[in-house]
């Protein structure tokens, strides 16, 4: 199977995207390189004389210590009941009808702000060619035109490694088997949140070691030329 460099993936995408897309949604499991694609794709832009909105579905998620603090019954793959907290890989963990509204403006033609977690106000700009939505709640977005999606995953030992290797939600001073075993449940949630909504993205990547990308589905066969 041919490997890509984000570089390479990124260039493609936004040949195709360039005039015809509005919006670029990236979603995928924890540790797949969804943030990396994404900066891969604000340079490409920028080595063109443009900008791009980037928006972080982190920014949108509901306070941590709320989430916690909430019980979120569901249900696995062998149909048993399950109780944990509201993480990512739940619809309720997220203000989607306030970036909704982000979307509805830039359609309409309108400027937007949201606050972000750091108290800045962040304009979204329409005059810019394209949008890029990046995180796993992108999943649970209303997918319509002018929107070109692209789903990424990574197999396991792969995401535990690339967050032994990152200092966020303080894994990295975990030993590796605590980090096993919070990545087994996230993906066991992964597995039936956000994986039965990934046929709704038009290119579906796997991530391998090194952030090399191979292609796993492309509806619109943008690397077919």
């Amino acid at each position: 199977m041919k490997s890509y460099s984000g570089e390479q993936i990124a260039k493609k995408v936004i040949d195709f995207c360039l005039g015809k897309y509005k919006f670029i949604f990236i979603s995928g499991n924890g540790g797949s390189g969804k943030t990396t694609l994404s900066q891969e794709l604000v340079s490409e832009i920028k080595s063109r004389g443009l900008e791009a909105n980037c928006i972080d579905m982190d920014e949108f998620m509901i306070d941590s210590k709320i989430r916690k603090s909430a019980q979120k019954e569901w249900v696995d793959v062998k149909n048993n009941k399950r109780v944990s907290y509201h993480t990512w890989a739940f619809k309720e963990s997220y203000h989607l009808a306030s970036l909704e509204k982000i979307i509805h403006s830039l359609m309409k033609g309108k400027n937007s702000f949201y606050k972000s977690k750091s108290d800045d106000f962040i304009e979204v700009k329409v005059e810019l060619p394209i949008t890029i939505i990046e995180g796993v709640g992108t999943a649970f977005l209303k997918k319509e035109e002018m929107m070109y999606g692209i789903f990424i995953t990574c197999d396991f030992k792969t995401e535990v490694d690339r967050r032994i290797n990152r200092a966020r939600d303080g894994e990295i001073n975990l030993s590796r088997e605590e980090v096993e075993e919070k990545a087994v449940e996230r993906n066991e949630q992964f597995e039936v949140t956000i994986l039965p909504e990934k046929d709704k993205f038009d290119l579906e990547l796997t991530s391998q070691e090194g952030y090399s990308l191979s292609i796993k589905r492309d509806n619109l066969n943008v690397f077919s030329y």
